[in-house]
């Protein structure tokens, strides 16, 4: 659906955005970080274990499989820990207010002034908000290479935020972050 419909839907060009639009999480989505790090986790304390078995039988492989199955469970535990407390934290993912539009997996908050253009994208049954900012790298987390989650660029330079899994529906993120976006550039 694009952003026409979806402003017209809201209630035409001349839509006053609410004063704020916070989206948080459905909890399925919210809990998915915690189960894919407690999985391998587990496979870390199963490397763990197969490092101290392996003892009696090849003992050159006892100590690199307990070592790293160790260090492997120690960072696995840490981001489960992690995750969980992000979880029950509760905060809205995606804000979006008269400062500017938020979404806390791609990076910190992107002024209105700082938005050239918003276009929505669905393939499939997936929603997306694509941003193009100025610098669009200003505006990510720093991320470790090995995981990136939200916090990439488009091949055309656009900030993809993804607006399927939260519980406001994409429609009224959209409209509202167009209506924000066109007051501001008035």
């Amino acid at each position: 659906m694009g952003i026409e419909v979806a402003i017209s839907q809201a209630g035409g060009a001349g839509f006053a955005p609410p004063e704020r639009v916070e989206a948080r999480l459905m909890p399925w989505a919210a809990g998915m970080a915690v189960v894919g790090w407690a999985i391998a986790l587990m496979v870390g304390l199963t490397i763990f274990y197969f490092g101290r078995v392996m003892g009696s039988f090849v003992p050159g492989l006892a100590v690199p499989l307990t070592v790293s199955g160790a260090a492997l469970s120690a960072w696995c535990a840490w981001h489960v820990w992690r995750c969980w407390r992000i979880r029950q934290a509760d905060r809205p993912t995606v804000i979006v207010s008269p400062a500017g539009f938020e979404d806390t997996r791609i990076g910190r908050l992107i002024p209105w002034a700082e938005i050239e253009r918003l276009t929505s994208d669905q393939p499939g049954t997936r929603s997306y908000l694509r941003l193009y900012v100025r610098e669009p790298k200003r505006f990510l987390h720093r991320r470790t290479p090995l995981w990136r989650g939200a916090a990439r660029v488009a091949a055309d330079g656009a900030l993809v935020s993804s607006l399927s899994e939260l519980e406001a529906t994409p429609q009224a993120i959209i409209a509202a972050a167009e209506a924000y976006r066109t007051s501001c550039a008035l």
